[in-house]
């Protein structure tokens, strides 16, 4: 999914290592920490395969006392991937080559995919890199459906009539087909997204080649083109839930949920800043997020009919990197503690019912942290840490 980063709503932006097992306790005893070269490192095996509602801060939903895993740790990462660690994480992953930050997703047999400058990884459970493939130079965005086919945006560089294309991989990175979405000076020049669905099912949005509506296009697993429809408004879909139904942010507006042929359902007004997104679980609700005043990441959620469940704020959170949900509800954020270097990595658990359970914090300069979350509630997340350079990092909050 999506976090939207833009300053303009009408020009909305782009959005073998070291491994170490640790515990799942909090606090900050180093004793058990997650960081690479403490008691209970082991080898990364060579596997490298062809495998490819409130009204502001303070004012937050009732529930059970959260368990804060990071919050007191705030030590330095140090200078090699050795010394980073992260709080909380059941296993923990540093590239020891500079790779930037890591986009991670989940496929149906449970592994975690992380995707960061032209490599795919796959985790096992436990945290061991099972196998890497790379990802096809160029891609804008990038995703994966629950059998792990990627799909990516790409634009053509040179040529007379540069175009914009949508890709589909197959998990040892051989092209299954492309689409030609246009001339790349139309619309948006990166695309705003791609949504992909567990079965394969596509929506590219992107702005209208003319006036400031949006274009949406829905391809079929298979590359059938089912629809391609321009609305009024400008618009991103962030996700598509089991249903077929679509979230949406809506500039200037909310959130609006659309049915599969496009058509709106509902729209809901709700604060959106330049880092926001949605999620779908389970029953169809729609759970969104922002980073408000970079003071605080607020999280809303909606029933599949629109009604207005509950907002809270994650106050110790002032980046806002990513939101994921799982069927049964539950919820994952990931981003910062601070908006001013050095960032440090941070990941909340918060409950269907807006109940912040859990936050689990990284060591000093690490950030943009991307999550995903299992049925059974395990968070997978990865984000960059610097040492000499940015590095990708990924680790899991069971």
């Amino acid at each position: 999914m999506a976090v939207v980063t833009g300053c303009d709503p009408k020009d909305p932006g782009v959005t073998g290592g070291t491994v170490s097992e640790g515990t799942t306790g909090g606090g900050s005893d180093s004793e058990g920490m997650t960081g690479g070269g403490s008691e209970g490192t082991t080898t990364v095996p060579d596997t490298t395969t062809s495998l490819a509602t409130t009204d502001g801060p303070g004012e937050t939903t009732d529930g059970p006392d959260e368990t804060t895993t990071g919050g007191g740790h705030d030590t330095d990462s140090g200078s090699t991937p050795e010394d980073f660690a992260c709080e909380g994480g059941a296993w923990l992953f540093v590239d020891p080559e500079p790779s930037g930050a890591g986009q991670v997703s989940l496929a149906a047999d449970g592994r975690a995919r992380v995707f960061s400058f032209g490599l795919a990884r796959q985790f096992d459970a436990a945290g061991t890199l099972v196998a890497t493939a790379p990802i096809p130079s160029g891609a804008v965005h990038w995703d994966i459906d629950a059998a792990g086919n990627g799909y990516g945006m790409f634009r053509d560089e040179e040529g007379v009539s540069p175009r914009k294309w949508l890709r589909k991989f197959d998990p040892a990175g051989a092209m299954l087909w492309e689409r030609d979405l246009g001339p790349r000076d139309q619309g948006y020049a990166w695309g705003y997204d791609i949504a992909v669905a567990a079965d394969g099912t596509t929506v590219y949005s992107d702005r209208a080649a003319v006036g400031d509506g949006t274009r949406m296009v829905k391809h079929a697993a298979d590359g059938t083109l089912l629809w391609d429809l321009e609305v009024e408004e400008q618009l991103e879909v962030t996700a598509i839930g089991a249903s077929g139904a679509m979230a949406a942010l809506v500039w200037n507006e909310g959130v609006r949920l659309l049915d599969a042929s496009g058509a709106e359902l509902w729209t809901r007004p709700w604060e959106l800043s330049v880092l926001s997104t949605a999620a779908i679980d389970g029953a169809g609700a729609v759970v969104v997020g922002a980073e408000i005043g970079s003071s605080a990441v607020k999280i809303g959620k909606f029933a599949a009919d629109g009604t207005p469940l509950w907002d809270t704020f994650i106050e110790e959170m002032w980046g806002f990197g990513d939101l994921a949900v799982n069927a049964s509800g539950e919820i994952a954020v990931g981003g910062e503690y601070s908006n001013e270097p050095p960032f440090r990595a941070m990941v909340a658990r918060l409950d269907g019912s807006g109940a912040k359970l859990a936050v689990y914090g990284c060591d000093s300069d690490s950030w943009e942290v991307d999550v995903a979350i299992d049925e059974a509630g395990t968070i997978f997340a990865s984000g960059a840490v610097n040492f000499d350079a940015y590095h990708t990092f990924a680790t899991a909050f069971e």
